[in-house]
C-alpha cells in the first residue's frame, strides 16, 4: 500500500500542474479514485498525507467544500490534548517558543519599566512563559512589565486576561495588560502608539507563526516600516520556511508536499499513540486544506520562505542580529535548534529548516 500511496501523490503532483481550470473529467475521476482509495487505510502514514492532499485539491474544485470523512471520527481526541501534544511534544513548536522566549527574557531582565507587543497573542500561553521565566531570572531589573497583545479572536483575549493575570500573583515585579481585538494589518502606527504606556525604557515586539496570515504583500510591508517607526528595540519573528505565498498552484503544490511531508514525518517520530499521531496530522491538514484548496482571494496560510522574510526586512530598514544565547536544551524527538546561523536561528530535521527565528532592529 505505501508504494501504492507514493504513485499516487506523483500522480497528484502531476494532476496540480493542470489546476484548476485544465483538469479533464478522467483527471477528476483519478483524484476522486485516490481520495477514496487512500481512506481504505489511514493508519498507514503514506495513505494519511495522500488522503490530506487530494482532499484539499478536491475542496478547491468543489469551491470550498471539504469535510473530514467519517472514517477520521476515531482519531478525534480532546482539544485540550491536542494543545499539550503540540506544545510539549510537537518539536517545531517546543524548541521555537523556547529560543524566542530565552531571547527575550535575556533582554527584558535588563530594563526597569519594558513593553512587550505580542502580536496575535491568542491565549496569552507564550507571554505567560515569558513572564514565568523573568520571575526566576537571576539579575532582573523589572519594575513593571506591560504587556501589550493584538488578538483578533475576542474569545481568545478573554482567556488571555485569565492566563496573565493567574501567572503575575507570583511574578517579583507589576504586570500591566492592554490588549486590542484587532488585525495587526488594519491598525495604523498612531493606534500602536496608543497602546503604549506613557512612560517606558524598552520596547520589544514578538510575533510567533502570526503574521503569515496577512495576506497582501503591500500590508505585511506596511506592518514592517510601522514597526521600524515604532523604533522598537527588537522584533523578534518566528515562521515556518516555505514559499505559500506562491499564486502559482503547482508551484504552491510542490512547496506544501515538501513542507508538510516533513511535518508529518516529524509526527511519526514521536513517542505517542496512534492515534495522537494521526489527531496532529488532521491538525495541519486543515492548513493544508487553505494553503491548496482555498482561492487565491480568500486562503490565508500564505507562509513565506526564509529569504522572502529576509528581504522584507532588508527593505523596510531593519537590521537582523544574532543574539548570544544559553539554551535550556537544543534537541527535541529528532529536531535541532540551529544556532550556527550569521543572522538567525532555525529548528531543522534532517537538515532542512523548517521555522525561521529572527531578532531584528
Amino acid at each position: 500500500m505505501k508504494t501504492i500511496n507514493i504513485n499516487s501523490q506523483m500522480i497528484l503532483n502531476d494532476l496540480a500542474s493542470r489546476m484548476p481550470n485544465a483538469l479533464t473529467e478522467d483527471d477528476k475521476a483519478i483524484l476522486n479514485d485516490i481520495y477514496y482509495e487512500s481512506l481504505e487505510d489511514l493508519d498507514d502514514p503514506e495513505a494519511m498525507f495522500t488522503y490530506t492532499l487530494s482532499k484539499a485539491m478536491r475542496k478547491h474544485l468543489m469551491e470550498g467544500q471539504s469535510q473530514e470523512h467519517i472514517y477520521l471520527q476515531r482519531f478525534e481526541i480532546p482539544q485540550i490534548r491536542l494543545f499539550e501534544l503540540l506544545i510539549q511534544q510537537f518539536p517545531l513548536a517546543n524548541l521555537s517558543q523556547q529560543c524566542t522566549n530565552t531571547l527575550l527574557v535575556d533582554a527584558l531582565v535588563n530594563h526597569t519599566n519594558p513593553v512587550l507587543m505580542d502580536i496575535g497573542i491568542g491565549t496569552g500561553f507564550q507571554v505567560s512563559n515569558i513572564i514565568d521565566a523573568l520571575s526566576k531570572k537571576g539579575n532582573n531589573q523589572i519594575k513593571c512589565l506591560h504587556i501589550v497583545g493584538i488578538e483578533p479572536f475576542a474569545d481568545a483575549l478573554k482567556m488571555t486576561e485569565e492566563n496573565i493575570k493567574r501567572v503575575s500573583k507570583n511574578a517579583p515585579f507589576e504586570v500591566k495588560l492592554t490588549v486590542k481585538e484587532a488585525f495587526i494589518e488594519q491598525m495604523s502606527q498612531e493606534e500602536l502608539q496608543k497602546l503604549l504606556p506613557a512612560q517606558y525604557d524598552g520596547l520589544y515586539v514578538n510575533a510567533s507563526f502570526a503574521l503569515h496570515h496577512i495576506q497582501q504583500m503591500s500590508q505585511r510591508k506596511a506592518v514592517f516600516e510601522i514597526l521600524k517607526n515604532l523604533k522598537v528595540n527588537a522584533f523578534v519573528l518566528s515562521e515556518p520556511n516555505s514559499n505559500h505565498f506562491e499564486p502559482t498552484y503547482q508551484k504552491r503544490f510542490q512547496n506544501c508536499k515538501n513542507h508538510y511531508g516533513v511535518l508529518f514525518q516529524i509526527i511519526d517520530t514521536l513517542s505517542i499513540t496512534a492515534t495522537e499521531k494521526a489527531a496532529l496530522k488532521l491538525f495541519f491538514s486543515r492548513e493544508v486544506d487553505d494553503v491548496l484548496g482555498n482561492t487565491e482571494e480568500v486562503r490565508v496560510e500564505k507562509h513565506f520562505a526564509t529569504e522572502q522574510w529576509v528581504q522584507l526586512f532588508e527593505e523596510t530598514g531593519f537590521s537582523l542580529q544574532k543574539r548570544t544565547a544559553s539554551f535550556e536544551y537544543e534537541a527535541l524527538n529528532g529536531t535541532n535548534l540551529k544556532t550556527d546561523l550569521p543572522n538567525r536561528y532555525a529548528t531543522e530535521f534532517k537538515g532542512e529548516e523548517i521555522t525561521s527565528l529572527f531578532w531584528a532592529n
